[in-house]
């Protein structure tokens, strides 16, 4: 099991692969940790999908062993429903998770740094309200 608890918010960035013509694009995290379990919802502008609103949010599942954090980020479907997998190593300091994505054969970098709070929680009850 890590020595810092993962829970709470965090913000972040993923990147797509050289050759693929999209800026890095923005998310924000808030996840829950127990044990060895981690779930949460993600959130993040919409860049992709035609058919879906301005903000897209995903359900995280994963799991975290020492220092590597592993998560599966699920679009919930509204317009957006697939899944994206992650894994990465948690800091030292328990403050900055970084790693890579992988989605069939496309494969990015991602970073996340955990926020002091300063994420909107409205935004975050928001989303979960949706059907």
């Amino acid at each position: 099991m890590t020595r810092h608890d993962l829970s709470g918010f965090w913000g972040g960035t993923y990147s797509y692969p050289s050759g693929v013509d999209e800026a890095p694009v923005p998310f924000d995290a808030e996840l829950s940790q127990d044990g060895y379990r981690l779930t949460g919802l993600i959130t993040e502008p919409n860049t992709f999908s035609p058919v879906a609103g301005a903000v897209l949010a995903a359900f995280v599942h994963g799991r975290v062993e020492g220092e590597s954090v592993t998560f599966t980020k699920t679009y919930d479907g509204d317009g957006a429903a697939h899944a994206v997998a992650y894994a990465g190593s948690l800091r030292e300091d328990g403050g900055v998770i970084e790693g890579v994505w992988r989605l069939l054969d496309l494969t990015g970098r991602f970073l996340m740094r955990r926020d002091a709070g300063t994420l909107a929680t409205h935004v975050m009850e928001e989303v979960r309200r949706q059907p």
